[in-house]
């Protein structure tokens, strides 16, 4: 079966350090993939708003190296422009912003004032102090993000290490039974 590469079961699960960067004009996550070619690494996204990048390369002749990265792709990127990027063992994904228009709902009034009376101060522009509470918005729904993000990654941290502790407790307690067994002693028949 000459040409056939068939790949081992040995695989090796990791997380990769992941970071993300919020700008003005878009978001960037940076995935830390050192070793990993840009054929070894995968990104798809789906109609629900997530992300799923994936990736898996060879460490030696039995053993691969692979991960999976699920992120929720917020709800202002242009999700038809996101673009991807593999340089010096860092994976770029530039997801730019939508831009935001305010509207007349975004305007802000003290109580009791009319608008169409209000006299316009030329220290404050409306049009600024509606960015900035869009802004605040958006910091908050970045930083809830960003605050789930983190906890999705130490809930699977915690299933990995919950998982390598269950395969080192049974390695043990059969390395155990296996001494007992070796060194019990054979009955004595007297005659």
């Amino acid at each position: 079966m000459a040409g056939v590469h068939v790949k081992p079961s040995n695989y090796q699960d990791f997380e990769p350090y992941c970071k993300w960067r919020i700008e003005e004009g878009r978001d960037t996550l940076e995935i830390q993939l050192h070793g990993f070619r840009k054929d070894q690494v995968r990104i798809q996204r789906s109609s629900l708003g997530s992300m799923t990048i994936t990736g898996e390369r060879r460490v030696d002749q039995s053993r691969w190296a692979r991960f999976r990265k699920e992120i929720k792709v917020s709800k202002d990127c242009k999700t038809n422009e996101i673009t991807a990027k593999l340089t010096g063992g860092v994976l770029y994904i530039f997801m730019p912003k939508k831009s935001k228009l305010p509207s007349s709902q975004d305007q802000v009034t003290e109580p009791g004032q009319n608008p169409e009376n209000e006299q316009t101060n030329p220290e404050i522009n409306q049009d600024n102090v509606t960015k900035n509470l869009a802004g605040a918005v958006e910091n908050d729904d970045t930083t809830t993000r960003n605050a789930i993000m983190l906890l999705t990654d130490a809930v699977f941290r915690l299933k990995m290490r919950k998982k390598m502790g269950m395969n080192v407790a049974l390695a043990v307690v059969f390395m155990v039974a296996f001494v007992i067994y070796k060194n019990r002693q054979p009955p004595r028949v007297e005659n």
